[in-house]
């Protein structure tokens, strides 16, 4: 290849990743006008609140909870057993708790575990809620806004805070950083996206989607609630208000496969050439196709150490400026954090597609639903009804 056909390519993606890099972080950091409509008061609302182990059950969550109990909400505790982890400590902050106890045998251990309390949420609006979010009553009020308006789905994205390691700081990088801000991006331009967090609709809407049946028809929850409202012709969106998640201390391990299972799971949805697409356009391979256009303008070392650092430069001032815009912070450890994340975007993709299992609440959660997508198309060329 010529070197200026070499120079013109590795420029050109460069170009195409840094530009990918500052529109989204644009689109982002800002929210979407809300539609005009009426206001929620706090008894207008189911709280599912599934946890699973002590450490779900951490004093700052279990006492938000029981905040938005006081101010009049309905609180559903959802735990798989009687004996859970997170039961006692539950209790000990909260003596009269309601706790709901039962687990169902579908391929989806959370589903499993929320089922009885989306079957029990008899308040006008139902909101199904991470473990350890930090849900205040004014960030449900307007987070549940656009329902009134008649918006089919709100997801309310969680913003990780208070990293007590760089492990979690990197967890962090990924949850905001990057997730939240490709997924505020996409909203924005009226693409409809899906993520963990807080999900809230209305309870007539989660009737008309089969209760927790609309949510396991994928392998992903919030992909498959977000489908199944949307097939009704109900526009569904991101919310206004990001609910804080504290990370506190997390093993670099336990980060790691996280992420790995985020992105084995996405690979088995609709929307796997994102994944892949992903890496791509990062930090390491667009900086990567700038370093081959130098090289084929014959730069030396110098040149091209000083252009890494004004790639990395500007590409870190993208994701600050959309962390800022949204009351994210955004110093020197969060910064080589991102970095760390862009340098193992690859290393992610490829781990991601080199295995099939995706272990979750330790159950493989990717066998599971392969032996169900297995049955499901057997019944179907039998003529069964599912």
């Amino acid at each position: 290849m010529e070197p200026g056909t070499l120079a013109w390519l590795g420029f050109g993606w460069w170009g195409l990743g840094t530009a990918i890099q500052w529109v989204s972080a644009a689109l982002a950091r800002t929210p979407r006008r809300p539609p005009p409509g009426g206001r929620y008061r706090p008894e207008d609302f189911s709280i599912v609140a599934p946890m699973a182990g002590a450490e779900d059950a951490t004093g700052a969550y279990v006492a938000a909870l029981r905040r938005l109990a006081g101010a009049g909400a309905e609180i559903l505790i959802c735990v798989a057993r009687p004996d859970d982890g997170a039961v006692a400590p539950t209790r000990a902050l909260w003596p009269d708790a309601p706790i709901l106890v039962g687990n169902d045998d579908t391929f989806n251990p959370k589903m499993n575990n929320v089922r009885k309390g989306l079957e029990a949420a008899a308040r006008p609006v139902v909101a199904l809620c991470d473990a350890g979010i930090e849900l205040g009553v004014d960030d449900l009020l307007r987070a549940a806004a656009p329902l009134a308006s008649g918006t089919g789905l709100v997801l309310a994205l969680k913003a990780a805070e208070a990293p007590a390691s760089f492990a979690a700081e990197v967890e962090r990088a990924y949850i905001d950083g990057h997730q939240a801000r490709f997924l505020f991006a996409a909203d924005r331009l009226g693409i409809a996206v899906a993520s963990g967090g807080v999900t809230l609709m209305t309870r007539e809407t989660l009737q008309r989607i089969g209760n927790w049946r609309g949510f396991n028809r994928w392998i992903a929850d919030d992909y498959s609630v977000t489908r199944s409202v949307r097939e009704l012709g109900l526009a569904t969106r991101l919310g206004d208000v990001m609910p804080r998640l504290p990370l506190g201390e997390r093993p670099w391990s336990a980060v790691w496969r996280r992420q790995v299972r985020w992105a084995r799971t996405r690979l088995r949805l609709p929307v796997w050439p994102l994944v892949l697409w992903e890496p791509a356009i990062g930090w390491a391979v667009t900086g990567g196709a700038g370093t081959l256009g130098l090289l084929a303008l014959g730069a030396n070392a110098g040149v091209i150490a000083a252009a890494w650092g004004a790639h990395t430069a500007g590409w870190l001032l993208a994701e600050k400026w959309f962390m800022t815009g949204r009351g994210l912070s955004f110093g020197i450890r969060a910064a080589a954090a991102a970095v760390l994340r862009e340098a193992l975007a690859p290393v992610l993709i490829v781990n991601a597609l080199w295995g099939r299992t995706i272990y979750w609440r330790g159950t493989d959660l990717g066998g599971q639903w392969r032996e169900t997508s297995r049955e499901q198309t057997g019944d179907a060329a039998s003529g069964k009804s599912v």
